[in-house]
């Protein structure tokens, strides 16, 4: 069964929000599309540095997108308005 199709993005500001928030959410949402715990990993060292971005100072943020559209789970991770990290993973 093909997930049902959704798009929804979430922005961290001020003091940024901790890795492993952004870590157990993405772990969620992989989970409900059912795609595999091996793709977390790649996922989380993005989260880790999106959040690290700014800390030494100055205002942080940190987007995450998730989309599922067509059989296909897209992750954009962005922090302070660059873009981090990008995949497209197909959902099983």
């Amino acid at each position: 069964m093909t997930a049902q199709e959704f798009f929804f993005s979430l922005e961290f500001s001020s003091q940024g929000a901790p890795a492993a928030l952004l870590n157990d959410l993405a772990a969620q949402v992989l989970g409900h599309v059912g795609c595999t715990g091996a793709n977390l990993l790649a996922l989380s060292d993005a989260l880790q540095s999106a959040v690290a971005k700014g800390a030494a100072g100055g205002p942080r943020r940190c987007d995450v997108q998730f989309r599922v559209h067509g059989g296909t789970l897209e992750i954009v991770v962005t922090a302070n308005g660059g873009r981090v990290w990008q995949t497209s993973l197909a959902i099983p």
